[in-house]
């Protein structure tokens, strides 16, 4: 069967275990199973951009509820994007004098500015999300590219509650497979590209 959604997913899980009374349970499999994935997965696909805005006055941002790394934020004027430089909370530089904020760091769920906005300021944030399906979000990119990863996670994690050992070690090794397999997949599609050009004293650009 097709692996596209959360149903799917969960569909499937009952089938490879050939347990028809884990119906309940299915949810409970792919929830650890994304915990897992969230703290060993980062890939490109997960990446995305998000826009803040600060009201006037303000110095804190709330990261995005699907945050999981904020990789680095730009301020957006009329002059387009200017890149901010993040900075350990501890030793950013800080003013109580509103302005143009240069600085950035994290604390908690928030986005720390060094200065108060002068007025309404745009921010973008690109980020690594969180991976977590549900019925409101049935589909992510990585269980459109990768289903054999989300599937023999949520499989793996399925075994210490049937106290099947020789299961959990079969579905450990093929989520390990795919996992090493997405991520070389990840790194050859993404990875520095070496190209020539006929430019004088320009040996190669990287893409």
């Amino acid at each position: 069967m097709a692996l596209k959604t959360y149903d799917d997913l969960k569909t499937a899980l009952a089938d490879w275990l050939e347990r028809s009374d884990l119906s309940g349970r299915a949810a409970d499999f792919i929830t650890l199973a994304e915990a897992r994935l969230n703290r060993e997965l980062r890939l490109a696909v997960m990446e995305s951009e998000a826009s803040l805005t600060a009201e006037p006055g303000a110095r804190t941002l709330d990261l995005p509820a699907d945050c999981r790394e904020a990789l680095g934020l730009w301020r957006e004027d009329g002059a387009g994007r200017t890149p901010m430089r993040y900075r350990p909370a501890g030793l950013m530089p800080r003013s109580d004098q509103g302005g143009r904020p240069d600085y950035w760091s994290l604390e908690g769920g928030q986005i720390l500015l060094e200065r108060p906005c002068a007025g309404e300021t745009g921010f973008v944030l690109r980020q690594v999300g969180r991976l977590e399906l549900s019925a409101a979000a049935p589909t992510n990119a990585v269980l459109a590219e990768h289903p054999d990863l989300y599937l023999f996670a949520a499989l793996a994690e399925a075994c210490p509650y049937l106290r099947d050992g020789e299961m959990a070690g079969h579905f450990g090794v093929r989520f390990e497979m795919a996992l090493a397999q997405a991520r070389s997949a990840d790194a050859r599609r993404h990875g520095l590209a070496r190209l020539g050009t006929d430019l004088p004293g320009r040996e190669a650009l990287a893409c």
